[in-house]
């Protein structure tokens, strides 16, 4: 079994109007990113030195509530997750997007899903690297 410390910060930023939560386990960190009613785990260092929109994952909402929540559910999900894992160091080059329609539902994004959600998309992306910076 593969031990770590576990460093968990979160913060509501009101500035910037978003939820984030910055998960580290010794030198890896994670960071997940709650907007409006899209959340995004990244690969916290690969996002600060390297500036680009390269999510683990991605999920869409569709109510706030739902979103939050599963923001929460998130944070406590990788502080469980090894080191090893996918989330932290050994990441997958995959499109991991799902829509998440209530806490017994959520499914990866299909083709002409990505097209009704592109707009949310957009926004998203554009958000994260305005705010680079901030987190």
């Amino acid at each position: 079994m593969e031990k770590s410390i576990v460093y968990v910060s979160m913060r509501d930023d009101n500035n910037i109007g978003c939820s984030y939560s910055i998960i580290q386990k010794d030198e890896l960190k994670v960071i997940i990113i709650l907007k409006d009613l899209e959340c995004g785990i990244f690969d916290y260092n690969k996002l600060k030195c390297n500036r680009e929109f390269k999510y683990v994952l991605l999920k869409q909402y569709h109510d706030t509530e739902s979103a939050y929540k599963d923001f929460l559910k998130l944070i406590g999900k990788m502080c469980k997750k090894a080191k090893s894992s996918k989330y932290f160091s050994n990441h997958k080059i995959e499109d991991n997007r799902m829509i998440y329609n209530n806490s017994k539902s959520e499914h990866m994004i299909s083709s002409e899903e990505k097209n009704i959600y592109n707009d949310r998309y957009i926004i998203f992306e554009k958000f994260v690297l305005d705010n680079i910076d901030n987190f």
